[in-house]
């Protein structure tokens, strides 16, 4: 009798860990591969969860489509070589380029990336009439980026009036410092910076666009089913004339703003 007493619980146990398996197989199984990289605002993870506007925008294209992925952040150059190799897996967010057009089926435009020139606004804000006015006083901008060579072909240069930074935040740091007149590179990452060194991002101030012709976007492996591609299209269409991309733009464009 003990010995039927302890089998029992043990059945019990055994029966619903194969309930679970049976559930789990039952399961469909995604049907794509999506793979980004750590770059906030636009994707990081934070305890557990997959955060961002490109994880977000995702998401809401999936839903949409009614499509599933299994989500995995890795280093962008790791994710770009992946992401050429195998069907069916989706890299993003990433630029679209003549040297990368026919690698991938193209989703989008996701995301415009335009390169800014920024003051701070209120009563001691730098004068802005032209580039030429600011040769004069100090522009800070990423080394090794678009930014750099565009104000380099505007007759900028490191050595006179250019102070070349390691990344945007520290560009932002320098202005709200007031070590420098002004930065130059992407507001969504200039703002994000400001908000997380617990500044003001609205004071940021574009007086200049040097180009808005970048864009990005979603990027499926060329050998992907044709259909997957169209679904996420339809879906991230949907969702710009709905409202919900604005909203989801406004949100990640305008960190630490109320929002009614």
């Amino acid at each position: 009798m003990p010995g039927n007493a302890m089998r029992l619980p043990m059945l019990a146990l055994l029966a619903c860990c194969f309930q679970l398996l049976v559930a789990k197989a039952d399961q469909p199984m995604p049907e794509l591969n999506a793979l980004t990289e750590s770059l906030p605002p636009l994707s990081y993870e934070e305890n557990g969860s997959y955060k961002g506007f490109s994880n977000e925008l995702l998401q809401m294209m999936l839903r949409e489509s009614g499509l599933r992925a299994t989500i995995q952040i890795k280093p962008w150059s790791r994710a770009l070589r992946e992401a050429q190799l195998t069907p069916n897996t989706v890299l993003y967010l990433t630029v679209r380029t003549p040297e990368r057009e026919n690698l991938f089926k193209w989703v989008g435009p996701a995301l415009p990336l335009p390169i800014e020139m920024f003051r701070l606004s209120g009563s001691r804000s730098a004068p802005f009439a032209s580039l030429d006015q600011a040769r004069h006083s100090l522009v800070a901008v990423p080394r090794d980026t678009p930014g750099q060579k565009m104000m380099e072909d505007h007759g900028f240069s490191d050595s006179q009036n250019l102070v070349l930074t390691n990344d945007e935040a520290l560009s932002v740091k320098l202005l709200y410092a007031r070590r420098v007149q002004y930065t130059v590179g992407v507001a969504l990452f200039q703002r994000y910076a400001a908000h997380q060194q617990g500044q003001d991002p609205e004071r940021l101030e574009s007086v200049q666009v040097l180009d808005d012709s970048t864009q990005f976007y979603f990027a499926l492996q060329k050998d992907s089913k044709p259909e997957y591609a169209a679904r996420l299209q339809a879906a991230l269409d949907k969702l710009k004339q709905d409202g919900r991309y604005a909203a989801l733009l406004k949100r990640y464009s305008h960190p630490g703003a109320k929002t009614n």
